[in-house]
């Protein structure tokens, strides 16, 4: 089996951080924690609410959960409203679908029907799996999660859904920018093999603190040679292009165990190291 051979690997990953760090450890890297977002709860919750109320209405055919801790953050925002017992019988009246285990497992707490559970946990996974299901002209209801909702989206809308989301989450730099810092700082001086990247606010928020500690150029030189880029999915492949970093790794599953193989796959190459 291919391994990191004790390369340090950086994870910007916030809230599977500690996931991605134990498949490193396995695959013989050293993990290098500094999560670049935070999840917080939007101010105005009113455009959820407004998806909450046409979901009691029965006037959304599909419901895609992405995320247990959106999931239940969902069902709160119901309960505050007194709605969890109409929310759960305006999802049994549609088709649901829930992302990964986590999303799954929130949904049962609930006591709701899974019509569609992907077989790998990723955007196109949920798009492969509605596929059975005609969609044109059907409002779908999407939690909103980073950016997993604009592949979604635009899939989707290309099958003829009217998408709506359901915004539960806004993502800000973390309240300790000290472990980011150090990244921005070890990076430029070369202490870090590789900087992962799983969403495109993880991107903006380190090139924006690399900017704030005037390191901008700097950072985006080391990750365009010395420094291996990593990143899940397109959209944050485009992203990083969008700010000047070529990306060396991009898996063709977006998964973290994936992630991780391709890296230890690609260190394992002869041109392992960027030009």
């Amino acid at each position: 089996m291919t391994g990191l051979g004790g390369r340090t690997i950086a994870i910007t990953e916030a809230r599977r951080g500690a996931e991605l760090a134990t498949l490193v450890e396995k695959l013989g890297g050293v993990p290098y924690p500094a999560p670049a977002v935070r999840e917080v709860p939007c101010a105005d919750l009113g455009p959820a609410a407004g998806v909450l109320e046409r979901i009691c209405r029965a006037e959304v055919a599909v419901t895609v959960f992405l995320t247990g801790v959106g999931t239940r953050a969902f069902f709160a925002l119901a309960d505050s409203r007194g709605r969890r017992a109409d929310l759960v019988q305006g999802l049994a009246r549609g088709l649901v679908a829930a992302r990964g285990p986590k999303t799954v497992s929130a949904l049962r707490e609930a006591s709701v029907r899974i019509d569609v559970v992907p077989a790998a946990p990723t955007s196109e996974g949920v798009l492969e799996a509605l596929a059975a299901h005609e969609l044109t002209g059907k409002t779908v209801a999407v939690q909103r999660y980073g950016d997993d909702n604009d592949v979604l989206a635009r899939g989707l809308g290309r099958r003829g859904a009217r998408v709506i989301e359901i915004p539960l989450y806004e993502w800000t730099l973390p309240e300790s920018l000290q472990p980011l810092e150090r990244l921005v700082r070890d990076v430029v001086g070369g202490r870090v093999d590789v900087v992962t990247f799983t969403s495109s606010p993880q991107v903006r928020h380190v090139v924006q603190l690399a900017e704030r500690l005037g390191l901008r150029e700097e950072l985006v030189a080391a990750l365009g040679s010395f420094v291996t880029v990593a990143a899940v999915g397109p959209v944050c492949a485009a992203t990083l292009a969008d700010h000047g970093v070529p990306v060396h790794v991009q898996p063709e599953r977006q998964t973290m165990g994936a992630l991780v193989h391709a890296i230890a796959a690609f260190l394992a190459t002869p041109h392992a190291t960027p030009a």
